[in-house]
C-alpha cells in the first residue's frame, strides 16, 4: 500500500481519542500511581476534578483513565451529568452492566448483595420494562434511602466500595460535564464524597469528574469544603513540543513526514488546542500529494479547519444573551484578548457591572481568564467569526 492510500490517522471530534495522546504524561503518571496504590491499601483517595476549555481533550483523558483502570482489573463506570437524569439515575445505569456481570460470579454471602440491596431501595429503572434486576433477591437496607440525594449517593458508593475491598479490587467512576448538573446535585455529590472520606478506612472508590474551566468555582459554590475535598487538575492547550508530536507521530507511523515550517504553522494556528490540531492534521493529510506534508498543505488545512469550526462558533454565538453578545463582540473587536477595564470602556459600562456577564461566559467556556483582570477566547478564529456575524 502506498502512502497516498494510507488511512487518515487524525481524528477530530468530541471525545474521539487521537492516535497519540500527547502532553498529558504527568497527569497520567500520577493516575497510574493511584491505580497501584488504591487496591494495595484498600483505601480511596481524594476525588479528582479535571477542568479546562472545550476542545482540550477532557473526555479523551477520562476515556484513557477508564481504559487503564479496566486493564488493571478495576470495576469501571462512566456517566455524563446533566438532565434529564439525576446523578443517582445516571450512576445506576452506568453501573448496571458491570454489576450484573459481577452478580453472576458472586459467592454466597458476597458483599455484592449489599450493593444490590441499595440499588433495590433506590428504585431506579434501567430497562424497557422499568425494572432493575440482577438475578439476586435481596432485602432493602435499613437506612433511610430515598430521602436525600446525598444520602443515596453515599449509600451506593460506600456499599460499592465495601464490595470492591472484599474482592481485592477498586472502582473508578468518571463523570463528564459535571458542571452541567443542577447545583443541588453537585452539592449532594460533594456531601456523599465528603462522608466517604470521613470513614476511618475510606472505601476504594475513586471519582474523576470533568468540566469547564469554571468547574472548581462551581464545586466550591455548592459546598464550602469543596476546595479541600477535590484535587483539582487544570488542563489547557498543548505546549509547542507536545502539539508538534501530536501531528508528527501519527504521520511518521505511516511513513509520512511534515515539513518543519508546516508543523510550526499548524501549531501556531491551532493555539495548541487538540481538537483543532486533529482537524488541521486531517485536512493536511487529505491535501498532501506525496510522503511529505508541505507548508502550503498546512496553510490550506488551517483555513479549512477554521471554516469547519464555524458550526461550533455559530452554536456558541447564537446561544448567548444580548448582554453576553455585547461583551463577546467587544472582546472580538479587541482581537480576542483584553482587560476588563478596556471592555467596560468600549461598552460604556462600569467595570464592576461586567462581573456577572464575565462569570457566565467563563462558566459556559466561551471566554477564559488570561491573567489578573483579563479575558480571552479559548479558540482561535472565534474573534474573526464574531466580527463577521454581527
Amino acid at each position: 500500500m502506498s502512502v497516498l492510500d494510507a488511512t487518515n490517522p487524525y481524528r477530530p471530534g468530541a471525545g474521539l481519542a487521537p492516535p497519540v495522546l500527547a502532553g498529558r504524561d504527568a497527569l497520567l503518571e500520577e493516575f497510574d500511581t493511584l491505580l497501584a496504590e488504591v487496591p494495595r491499601t484498600g483505601e480511596g483517595q481524594r476525588p479528582w476534578a479535571v477542568a479546562g476549555a472545550r476542545g482540550v481533550g477532557k473526555t479523551v483523558l477520562l476515556l484513557e483513565m477508564l481504559q487503564r483502570a479496566h486493564d488493571a482489573g478495576w470495576t469501571t463506570a462512566r456517566l455524563e451529568a446533566g438532565p434529564p437524569d439525576s446523578l443517582v439515575e445516571s450512576l445506576t445505569r452506568a453501573l448496571y452492566i458491570p454489576l450484573r456481570q459481577a452478580a453472576g460470579r458472586a459467592r454466597p454471602g458476597s458483599a455484592l448483595r449489599r450493593v444490590l440491596a441499595v440499588f433495590s431501595a433506590l428504585r431506579v429503572t434501567v430497562d424497557s420494562a422499568g425494572t432493575l434486576s440482577f438475578g439476586v433477591d435481596v432485602e432493602p437496607p435499613a437506612e433511610d434511602t430515598g430521602a436525600d440525594l446525598g444520602t443515596d449517593l453515599h449509600h451506593l458508593l460506600h456499599a460499592l466500595g465495601e464490595w470492591a475491598r472484599a474482592e481485592g479490587t477498586a472502582v473508578l467512576l468518571t463523570i463528564d460535564e459535571l458542571d452541567a448538573a443542577p447545583q443541588a446535585e453537585i452539592a449532594a455529590l460533594n456531601r456523599a464524597l465528603h462522608r466517604l472520606g470521613q470513614d476511618d478506612l475510606p472505601v476504594p472508590v475513586h471519582v474523576v469528574a470533568a468540566g469547564q474551566a469554571a468547574l472548581p468555582g462551581t464545586l466550591a459554590r455548592a459546598t464550602a469544603y469543596a476546595e479541600r475535598l477535590w484535587a483539582f487538575h487544570h488542563i489547557g492547550p498543548l505546549d509547542d513540543d507536545a502539539a508538534a508530536h501530536a501531528l508528527r507521530a501519527p504521520a511518521a507511523h505511516l511513513r509520512v513526514s511534515w515539513e518543519e515550517g508546516a508543523v510550526d504553522l499548524a501549531v501556531r494556528s491551532s493555539w495548541g488546542v487538540p481538537f483543532l490540531l486533529q482537524s488541521i492534521g486531517r485536512f493536511a493529510w487529505q491535501l498532501r500529494t506525496g510522503a511529505v506534508i508541505t507548508r502550503d498543505d498546512a496553510a490550506a488545512a488551517v483555513e479549512l479547519a477554521l471554516a469547519d469550526a464555524r458550526g461550533l462558533f455559530a452554536a456558541r454565538w447564537e446561544q448567548l444573551t444580548q448582554a453576553q453578545q455585547f461583551f463577546v463582540g467587544a472582546l472580538a473587536d479587541a482581537g480576542g484578548e483584553a482587560d476588563l477595564g478596556d471592555l467596560a470602556a468600549a461598552l460604556g459600562r462600569a467595570p464592576g457591572r461586567l462581573g456577572r456577564v464575565r462569570s457566565d461566559l467563563v462558566a459556559r467556556g466561551v471566554v477564559e481568564p488570561a491573567g489578573r483582570g483579563r479575558v480571552r477566547f479559548p479558540l482561535p478564529g472565534f474573534a474573526e467569526y464574531v466580527r463577521a456575524a454581527r
